[in-house]
């Protein structure tokens, strides 16, 4: 199979705005955190914390904003509205599973590569019935860094067999886009309407830039 004329072997998927639908939410999520607190969410937070794991989100949140609560109690806020939305809400961006089965049958391997927790996305993988697609996921339970470093991307790519130039990572954040292409990956771009302000940033760290999975059915 051939990305941008470029054969490939492998893909790693983000979850969060590349798989998920799921970026809407979790703006929900963060203006109810702020507003509990007599705060507006500012515009440039979801951007910043993005790519950021839990730990290192909370950490940026409570310095930033002079928060009293602990990074523990934070963290326990989001897990708590996280878990409902992700377990009863969030969907598939449209045309995903088609995808994925499309590159199954093509025998590609798939990893996901996510800075999120597998307490949040595995309902969900499970609820869309798709979890039986990956041959491996890294997440925050594996790897306690950011997706400034490109080392979730290949331990994936490692763990999946497949060289780096031959490995594809789909991603809808911009700072990750640019880690993995700087890494050697082939790297497409996923829009996300988190992220509308952002495109023309995606597609220059990326090799390809989609609105949608249909563009490569």
């Amino acid at each position: 199979m051939k990305i941008n004329n470029k054969k490939i072997k492998g893909v790693i998927f983000d979850l969060d705005g590349t798989l998920f639908d799921s970026c809407g939410l979790w703006h929900e999520v963060d203006v109810n955190f702020f507003k509990r607190r007599g705060l507006e969410l500012p515009s440039d937070y979801a951007k910043n914390i993005a790519h950021l794991g839990l730990k290192k989100a909370a950490s940026y949140t409570k310095n930033r904003f002079n928060l009293s609560e602990t990074e523990e109690e934070i963290i326990k806020e989001w897990n708590d509205a996280a878990i409902e939305m992700y377990t009863n809400h969030v969907n598939l961006k449209p045309y995903a599973k088609e995808y994925l089965e499309y590159l199954r049958c093509n025998n590609i391997k798939l990893a996901i590569a996510t800075a999120n927790s597998s307490e949040y996305y595995m309902p969900c993988l499970i609820r869309n019935k798709i979890e039986h697609y990956f041959d491996t996921i890294w997440d925050v339970s594996k790897f306690n860094g950011s997706k400034e470093s490109p080392e979730i991307y290949i331990k994936a790519a490692q763990e999946l067999g497949i060289n780096i130039e031959e490995c594809a990572v789909f991603e809808d954040n911009p700072t990750a886009l640019k880690t993995a292409k700087n890494a050697g990956f082939v790297v497409v771009a996923v829009d996300d309407i988190s992220e509308r302000d952002c495109i023309e940033e995606k597609k220059a760290n990326s090799h390809m830039f989609i609105n949608s999975f249909t563009e490569l059915l």
